[in-house]
């Protein structure tokens, strides 16, 4: 699933999204690509994505047109030039669901990543 994906499927249904800031103040979305069971435990796939793609105004880019970020415009410029060659970060974590109904997501140890990423594997073949 790339960006363009999701903004597709964001006229059709609604996303679960997950966004946190780092330590260096820098905003990150994720959009949930998947949810899957390792033995007991919750997982989720993924996939960070720019936030301007949830945006509800329109944004001028580069090319001097108003138009949302996602949607084409007739100025004749690829606004998606090199998004098929860049590999989706996908992220793979550890849900947890504190006593007070609180979801929390974890990185998971090197063990259970192996684990998640044989399943996710699995998932998409």
């Amino acid at each position: 699933m790339t960006e363009k994906d999701v903004a597709e499927v964001m006229e059709e249904e609604t996303i679960e999204t997950f966004e946190f800031t780092d330590e260096e103040g820098q905003d990150h979305c994720f959009v949930v690509e998947s949810r899957f069971k390792v033995g007991k435990d919750d997982y989720v796939a993924l996939l960070e994505v720019d936030p301007s793609i949830f945006a509800e105004e329109e944004e001028e880019c580069d090319c001097d047109h108003d138009h949302a970020h996602h949607e084409e415009c007739d100025c004749d410029h690829d606004h998606d030039a090199g998004e098929e060659d860049e590999e989706p970060n996908i992220i793979l974590a550890k849900i947890v669901t504190d006593e007070n109904g609180e979801i929390d997501i974890q990185v998971p140890s090197d063990e259970e990543f192996e684990k998640a990423r044989i399943a996710y594997e699995a998932l998409e073949a």
